[in-house]
C-alpha cells in the first residue's frame, strides 16, 4: 500500500516488564499496533501485497471473509475505500449484529456485507464456491479469512528484517499460521520463533505452517531445519476465539500498567502471557532479549467490553 500515513517499519520499543526482568530477560515490543490507525498489525501486512495484486490484475472489489468481530474485516474495508476499491464481507452468522463497532465500521468505510449461516460460510471459503460466489456477487478479488494466503504470508515476512537488534526468541499470535509462517520463512532457522494459537483446537496450525513452508522450498531437508526453531503452542487460547478469562483480563491490566501499553484480548494478550509463562520456568542465568509482536486487534476492545459487560482498562 502506497498510501501515505503508514508508520512503517514498526517501532521496536524496549520496555521494563518485571516477570522477564527478573529471569534476566530485557523484553522488546514490536509495535505494529502502530502502523496505521484503521489497519494495523499483521492484517496491513496481510493486505498490502494483496491489494497490489488485485490492482494489478484490474479488479474494482475486494471479498473476503470474517466474524462479526474480525479485526480482519475492518481492515479490508478501510484500505479497499484508501486505495478506491469496493469491498465484500461475507459474515458469519446470519444473526450477527450489523451494528456491533466493528461491522458498523465496515459499512461505513462502504463495505457490503452478507451475513450467512456457519455452514454457507465454511462452503463458501472452499475452492469449489468460486463459481458460486462469482454468480451472487460479480467480479472480484478474493483475500481469504484472516488474509491467509501466498501474498499474505509473503507480507509477514518482512517482520523479521525490521528486527533489528540481536534477540534470541520472538513471540507472535497464531490464528491462521500466516503470520507465523512469513516469519519462519524470513528467519531460515536463526531465532527461536514460538507461535501462541488464539483459538481452541488449534492443531491445524502446524499443518499450514508446514504447507506454508513447503510452497516455498520444496526441499524436505530445508524445511526440517526450519521448522526446529518454531514453536506452535496450543493451550494459551483461554476457552477459544474470541473469548477470554478474569485471569487474562487481570493479566493486561498488569501488563499495561507496568509497560504503558496495551494489549487485545483476542490475540496478544494470550500470546503474552504465554511469554510470561516460559520465563518462568527459565533459571535466569544466561541473559537474553525476546521480542513480542503486536499485531494490532485494539479495535476489537470496545466489543469484547460490551460482551463482558465491563472496561477492560
Amino acid at each position: 500500500m502506497s498510501e501515505n500515513h503508514f508508520n512503517t517499519p514498526s517501532p521496536l520499543q524496549q520496555v521494563n516488564y518485571t516477570p522477564l526482568n527478573k529471569r534476566n530477560i530485557t523484553l522488546f515490543i514490536k509495535r505494529d499496533d502502530l502502523i496505521h490507525h484503521e489497519i494495523s498489525g499483521n492484517k496491513w501486512r496481510k493486505l498490502k501485497l494483496n491489494i497490489e495484486q488485485a490492482i494489478h490484475q484490474g479488479y474494482q472489489t475486494l471479498l473476503t471473509f470474517g466474524g462479526a468481530h474480525s479485526n480482519h474485516i475492518a481492515a479490508t474495508a478501510s484500505a479497499a475505500t484508501m486505495h478506491g476499491l469496493k469491498s465484500i464481507g461475507i459474515i458469519r452468522g446470519e444473526d450477527a449484529d450489523p451494528d456491533n463497532p466493528t461491522l458498523k465500521f465496515a459499512a461505513e468505510k462502504g463495505m457490503e456485507l452478507k451475513f450467512v449461516s456457519r455452514t454457507d460460510f465454511n462452503s463458501l471459503q472452499e475452492w469449489e464456491s468460486k463459481d458460486r460466489l462469482k454468480e451472487l456477487y460479480g467480479s472480484f478479488y478474493l483475500i481469504p479469512q484472516g488474509g491467509a494466503n501466498y501474498y499474505g504470508v509473503q507480507g509477514c515476512m518482512d517482520i523479521m528484517s525490521e528486527i533489528d537488534v540481536d534477540v534470541d526468541r520472538v513471540f507472535v499470535s497464531c490464528g491462521t499460521a500466516t503470520t507465523l509462517s512469513g516469519m519462519a520463512i524470513a528467519n531460515s532457522g536463526k531465532l527461536e520463533i514460538y507461535g501462541v494459537s488464539a483459538l481452541k483446537g488449534g492443531g491445524f496450525l502446524l499443518k499450514n505452517l508446514e504447507e506454508n513452508i513447503s510452497h516455498v522450498y520444496k526441499d524436505v531437508e530445508t524445511e526440517r531445519y526450519i521448522k526446529e526453531k518454531i514453536h506452535v503452542l496450543l493451550p494459551y487460547h483461554f476457552g477459544g476465539y474470541a473469548k477470554t478469562t478474569s485471569e487474562l483480563i487481570d493479566f493486561m491490566r498488569a501488563f499495561t500498567n507496568e509497560t504503558g501499553i496495551k494489549l487485545d484480548p483476542v490475540y496478544t494478550a494470550k500470546t503474552a502471557f504465554a511469554m510470561s509463562e516460559l520465563a518462568g520456568k527459565l533459571n535466569g542465568l544466561k541473559p537474553e532479549k525476546w521480542v513480542l509482536i503486536h499485531t494490532g486487534g485494539l479495535q476489537g476492545i470496545p466489543a469484547m467490553e460490551a460482551k463482558l459487560g465491563h472496561s477492560i482498562y
